[in-house]
């Protein structure tokens, strides 16, 4: 059943050049169209969904109206996405070769499921095979020449192949989902005995080897499958393993990649996750991320998808590396961000870690500038990434106290403890209470040394913190300290750190 705010999402969904597309497809089709048209746009400049002004402009057709709306959109989609899917390509020469062949038009038909078969056949779409082998078959019975026993002999052994394939994949299928199952169940990492039980229930699928494997589809899942074990079992050597495993296996199949390029950027961001948890491999990072840039996404989605897992890996590589020029990544990281419609957790997360880059690398002016722009989203999304709400409170107050701005300290200050008054429950209530209560010490402060002084109590009290703070805040407040302390960059005192 259709919920009343599907059509409100669908349309919320599209892309500027596809609003634009489907607005020019609907005018083509003559002034019947224009109600669609203003309901669209009405619904478009919506926030969030309201039914009741839309009931007052459209009466008590609208429910008809968003009905037909909603699959007028899809129809235009299907039209816009078609150019680039060779699946949809797929489709339209079986159309064809129908049209043909009951136009007794044999010839031309079997050209368009000759066609067919190839692209599916590159693209290992046993079903699609399957399909088109039937149809062959149809055809090469009105034809009934001399050859016609070899050819469906032929076809036939096609068809048991296919199958077999076929078979194959939906069976390793079958052992992921139920090992997925499993994953979930034990968050937790599990004990040998446990990991036993489980390595049991599925010893004939770890048995095997890549190349005992003959399709595309089974290669790609056996790896999968192995990555989910391994990360169930805690091993994080073969877990990055087998995610270079499955990304290899993506390898020199562009028509795959393109027509699955969700599937392939997920499987690549596994891989980077798994990279970026290694020490030893670490800085095999950019060449990877190098490597994902290189492909073009088929369309606004994949761009959108393509640009944050890029932006999140691009920006945990520079947070831990504080010798690589950070110019480059700002640019495109404000680019990106105006130009695509992230998620907001994807968001909130990319912004607040430029955020970090900026005050790590004492750009603490660019970095203010960055935790203003913050705000509208954490407004937007008060429950979401509730570490992100109060991290960005305690950077904001380092940002500024590093400034020397006095007055905006104060201001800052209060702000700042009427948010956490606020919260009735924070992880975060403790540190920022130390941050705070030294802050306004340094305020008060009339000497250097008095200065030094509560810089150094507050180092000794961070470094008596029984367990690491949220986002790496003790770090970088300890950063923020020898800065002061020293009369030294945060920047430079983590190149010297880090040599």
């Amino acid at each position: 059943m259709r919920s009343k705010d599907h059509l409100f999402h669908l349309i919320k969904s599209l892309s500027k050049s596809e609003k634009r597309y489907f607005t020019l497809d609907a005018q083509k089709s003559g002034r019947k169209q224009s109600r669609y048209l203003t309901l669209f746009q009405a619904i478009n400049d919506q926030e969030e969904y309201t039914e009741k002004p839309l009931k007052k402009t459209f009466g008590p057709k609208l429910g008809d109206d968003k009905a037909r709306l909603y699959e007028a959109i899809l129809r235009s989609m299907r039209d816009y996405q078609s150019k680039k899917s060779y699946k949809t390509r797929i489709k339209e020469l079986l159309t064809d070769a129908k049209i043909l062949f009951e136009r007794k038009l044999y010839e031309q038909a079997e050209n368009r499921l000759a066609e067919a078969k190839s692209l599916a056949l590159e693209l290992e779409d046993h079903l699609a095979v399957l399909e088109i082998n039937l149809r062959q078959r149809q055809l090469i019975k009105e034809y009934l020449n001399k050859d016609y026993q070899d050819q469906v002999n032929e076809l036939i052994e096609e068809k048991e192949r296919h199958l077999s394939f076929l078979k194959e994949e939906l069976w390793l299928h079958d052992n992921y989902d139920a090992l997925s199952i499993d994953f979930l169940r034990y968050p937790q990492r599990l004990a040998n005995e446990e990991i036993s039980v489980i390595a049991e229930n599925y010893q004939k699928i770890l048995n095997l080897e890549p190349n005992q494997f003959h399709s595309f589809h089974a290669k790609w899942r056996f790896h999968q499958f192995l990555a989910l074990f391994y990360r169930l079992k805690g091993d994080s050597e073969q877990v990055f393993n087998q995610y270079l495993q499955t990304v290899e296996t993506w390898r020199n199949h562009d028509k795959l990649i393109s027509e699955n390029f969700v599937l392939y950027v997920g499987d690549f961001s596994n891989l980077l996750s798994a990279t970026s948890r290694n020490p030893a491999i670490f800085d095999s990072l950019p060449r990877l991320l190098s490597e994902l840039k290189s492909h073009e996404a088929p369309n606004y989605q994949g761009k959108t998808l393509l640009f944050e897992r890029i932006a999140i890996y691009d920006l945990i590589y520079l947070l831990n590396k504080p010798t690589e020029d950070i110019n480059d990544s700002l640019r495109d990281l404000t680019r990106g961000i105006k130009q695509y419609d992230l998620t907001p957790s994807s968001h909130l997360s990319i912004h607040f870690n430029t955020i970090l880059l900026l005050f790590l690398n004492d750009r603490f002016k660019e970095c203010m500038e960055w935790l203003e722009t913050l705000k509208p989203l954490l407004r937007k999304n008060p429950d979401l990434r509730r570490d992100i709400h109060e991290g960005s409170q305690i950077i904001y107050l380092l940002a500024i106290h590093r400034l020397g701005d006095f007055d905006k300290t104060e201001n800052t200050l209060r702000s700042v403890n009427r948010y956490f008054s606020k919260l009735q429950k924070s992880n975060l209530f403790p540190f920022y209470k130390l941050i705070s209560s030294s802050i306004q010490r340094l305020q008060k402060s009339g000497s250097r040394k008095e200065e030094n002084e509560v810089l150094v109590q507050l180092k000794e009290e961070i470094e008596s913190l029984e367990r690491p703070v949220l986002a790496g805040l003790d770090e970088i407040s300890l950063l923020w300290i020898e800065s002061q302390l020293l009369g030294k960059s945060i920047k430079y005192l983590r190149l010297k750190k880090q040599n």
